[in-house]
């Protein structure tokens, strides 16, 4: 859901170049504002992934019943809140240095 059209425009792509033989696009060229944007945005696509999960994992509880029968379920909280709060390192980290533009290429005379 929050992966997916992502995903698939990604291996549709490498599906052409693959098998159509069509040229390889230039890579983005993130540094300054888009890096921060970029960081930023990855980290709030993970951060829904994560709140579906969570959702997931309280509907499974309350379809069990009671907390007692779903507690076991829960421990299933503890990964991905980890990798949540770890992976907010990097936009943190990407907004306070976010990267100078490439120097330009000098020509030899």
């Amino acid at each position: 859901m929050v992966y997916g059209h992502r995903t698939v425009r990604w291996a549709d792509a490498k599906f052409t170049r693959r098998f159509s033989g069509a040229a390889v696009p230039p890579r983005p060229e993130l540094y300054g504002r888009a890096a921060v944007a970029d960081a930023w945005k990855a980290w709030f696509r993970f951060l829904l992934a994560y709140a579906i999960s969570v959702g997931l994992i309280f509907g499974l509880v309350v379809l069990v019943g009671t907390i007692d029968k779903g507690a076991p379920l829960l421990v299933w909280l503890n990964p991905p809140t980890k990798v949540l709060s770890y992976s907010l390192i990097w936009p943190i980290v990407t907004t306070i240095w976010p990267g100078k533009a490439p120097e330009p290429a000098k020509e030899n005379q």
